[in-house]
């Protein structure tokens, strides 16, 4: 018994030890499977996730496996450009490695937890994470330093903390040059290009978007679409434009790059710059297609100059208006990704936050009451303008109610030209009223309702006078009697004169002055004069008849 019972413990042990020797052979294998993907996945990455997909995760039976395999499919995705918003990998990585350890993986697992936060745009855990993996990364794994500095710049970038982003960009640019990795240097320029545009620098922004066109490697060439594009893009928005640069360089992209996708704002830049241009059928396609799709506070401000452009100014002042609306709830989305700056436990204070909030409150205010100052001055200008215009028309008809009354005097004495006086007879009821009507006028100064009907009166009287066709004729027929015929032969001998040339000629013969005729007419006196030559002149061109006859009377 004790023989049988002896032999079956030893077969039990023997089948334990056979189970923990294929466990620790299956360990040891996917174990070794994974660091030879890790050995290759930067060269061949989509070779890498193909591995990594196919692996039975049933024969992932430790934590440490199960780590490394998360770390290197969430790596695999990323080099794949596969944009993951779920944590869930890095998370199981990170779970280990900063339990565990080594600490270059816990700082590689929380850049990848970083992205899945960035991409997901959850900006302000995305900072945190690309911080602490900074702060645990070894100064050995350069690479990763490299990639975190970059992304961090791209973090700021969004976030508008431009001075930041151009400190992490030149960080990143430095250590992917000590590596020699080329493409990766041309990334981080291109960061810098876009921060040292943001901070105002153009001329070193320029200089590097030019650099970056013109490739030194294949990989690059990924690049020059999004880099063209931000040249184009600078070219239009830059304090002195250049448009149509801007627009050759966006065709350029059209024509020379397959599958180009551009963010909104280059769309707009490319409409705004079209119809800068003079090709509105174009730019007014493009813009109907994006007032559509695109809601966004960039969307106002380039409808706002687009609007301005057009001269549609009410229509730019809403938009304008609505921007800054607008601008309220996407400051306030700034400032709560803008939370990671409180968040950095390491060396920033509740101080900092506080101050950033009350900086862009500020610039709020300052850019509410501009606006409102803005608004004001508009509004006064316009009702300056309007009362300007009111207060000249009043002093024009004023005058020519003066002139009205001096001929009525004048008329009376009894070396008054015959004509002037005829002419002056027959308008005499409608110039004694417009006498009257002005009196009253004058007598109602204070009274606001009152003179604004005697006003209108007097406008009404004399606009009837102007257009009084009947009267005119008669006056013809006055100065053909009086003067063998005059206008009848200036009418049969000069047929192509405008009427307004008739009349002219009508009032120059009766021996209406200049002042009078600017009255009766309603054009600046200088306008009389100018007419009243071209009319000489075309009677002499023309030499029609009684053209001596003619030239003396108006003379």
């Amino acid at each position: 018994m004790t023989d049988t019972m002896n032999k079956l413990f030893f077969r039990i042990g023997f089948i334990i030890c056979g189970l923990f020797a294929m466990l620790s052979c299956g360990v040891s294998e996917m174990k070794n499977r994974l660091k030879d993907v890790e050995s290759y996945i930067m060269e061949r990455p989509d070779s890498a996730l193909a591995v990594l997909d196919s692996m039975d995760r049933a024969l992932l039976t430790t934590d440490r496996l199960k780590a490394h395999h998360a770390l290197l499919h969430a790596m695999a995705l990323d080099k794949n450009y596969i944009d993951v918003t779920d944590d869930s990998l890095a998370s199981v990585a990170l779970d280990y490695y900063s339990r565990k350890g080594p600490k270059k993986y816990e700082a590689r697992s929380r850049y990848y937890l970083g992205l899945s936060y960035f991409y997901a745009g959850d900006l302000s855990k995305a900072i945190l994470e690309f911080t602490r993996a900074e702060e645990v990364s070894e100064m050995s794994d350069s690479l990763y330093l490299a990639m975190i500095k970059t992304i961090q710049g791209h973090v700021y970038i969004q976030t508008h903390n431009d001075v930041e982003a151009l400190n992490c960009y030149k960080k990143s640019y430095d250590l992917f040059s000590q590596l020699s990795m080329d493409f990766y240097m041309r990334v981080a320029e291109y960061g810098l290009a876009k921060a040292y545009f943001n901070v105002g620098d153009v001329v070193a922004s320029d200089s590097i978007l030019r650099k970056l066109s013109s490739p030194a490697d294949a990989d690059s060439n990924s690049l020059i679409s999004d880099v063209l594009a931000d040249r184009a893009y600078m070219c239009v928005t830059q304090p002195s434009p250049d448009y149509h640069q801007g627009v050759y360089i966006y065709e350029k992209i059209l024509r020379e790059y397959d599958n180009v996708t551009w963010l909104y704002k280059d769309y707009w830049a490319y409409a705004y710059a079209l119809l800068c241009e003079d090709r509105s059928d174009s730019s007014n396609t493009i813009i109907d297609t994006l007032s559509q799709i695109d809601t966004s506070l960039t969307a106002k401000y380039w409808l706002y100059q687009i609007e301005k452009k057009r001269g549609n100014v009410e229509k730019a002042l809403s938009l304008l208006e609505k921007s800054v609306t607008m601008n309220n709830t996407e400051v306030i989305n700034v400032l709560k990704q803008s939370l990671f700056l409180s968040q950095r436990e390491y060396y920033e204070s509740q101080y900092r936050e506080a101050s950033l909030m009350v900086r862009v409150k500020n610039q709020m205010m300052i850019l509410m009451v501009c606006l409102s100052v803005f608004i004001l001055l508009l509004i006064l200008y316009i009702i300056h303008r309007y009362a300007s215009r009111q207060r000249a028309e009043k002093e024009k008809m004023m005058e020519y109610v003066e002139e009205i009354k001096r001929q009525l005097v004048q008329a009376k004495e009894e070396d008054y030209p015959l004509l002037k006086k005829r002419f002056i007879d027959l308008y005499k009821s409608r110039f004694e009223t417009i006498g009257t009507l002005c009196e009253q006028y004058l007598q109602n100064k204070d009274r606001t309702d009152v003179e604004k009907v005697m006003y209108q009166k007097m406008l009404l009287m004399i606009e009837e006078i102007r257009n009084d066709s009947v009267r005119k004729i008669k006056f013809e027929s006055l100065l053909n009697s009086e003067l063998d015929g005059i206008m009848q032969n200036f009418r049969n001998e000069m047929p192509k004169s405008k009427e307004w040339e008739v009349t002219m000629f009508s009032y120059l013969v009766a021996g209406f002055d200049a002042t009078m005729i600017s009255r009766l007419m309603d054009m600046p006196l200088n306008n009389v004069y100018a007419y009243k030559r071209r009319l000489k002149l075309k009677i002499e061109d023309k030499k029609p008849e009684h053209y001596v006859q003619f030239l003396e009377m108006i003379s």
